[in-house]
């Protein structure tokens, strides 16, 4: 085994998440992590699975973005443990996740703000330093 780790992002539509995953896990790959990144209108959302080949370690990375108010399928049906990022993620940035098998129904955190995390519109400043 070589000590090479080889890292791939695919940029994938939401719509197709459930049947890449599925495909991973079929072929043994662990969930990593799932990391949620606030964006205006909306967020991106990139999935990570791990496996070791012939190659060395290998990361594959889904990626793809949501507009606000969109919904995403659960993971959980497959790997379980996403449960945690999936509710940290609805809690934290206000993405819709459909269907989380351990469903903390919006509160796996006491937080001061709703989705605290959210990118929110801000007005452009005027070079005096005002609201335009």
């Amino acid at each position: 085994m070589s000590d090479r780790e080889v890292q791939k992002v695919i940029e994938i539509e939401s719509s197709k998440l459930l049947s890449e995953v599925d495909q991973l896990r079929s072929a043994n790959w662990r969930l990593v992590q799932i990391l949620c990144i606030g964006q205006q209108g909306g967020a991106e959302l990139s999935y990570s699975f791990g496996a070791d080949s012939v190659r060395g370690l290998e990361l594959r990375t889904l990626r793809f973005t949501v507009s606000e108010g969109t919904s995403v399928p659960s993971i959980t049906a497959l790997y379980p443990a996403a449960f945690l990022y999936e509710n940290e993620i609805r809690d934290l940035f206000g993405v819709q996740i459909e269907r989380i098998a351990g469903d903390w129904l919006g509160k796996i955190y006491d937080v001061a703000k709703n989705t605290p995390f959210r990118k929110v519109t801000v007005s452009p400043m005027s070079s005096e330093g005002g609201s335009k």
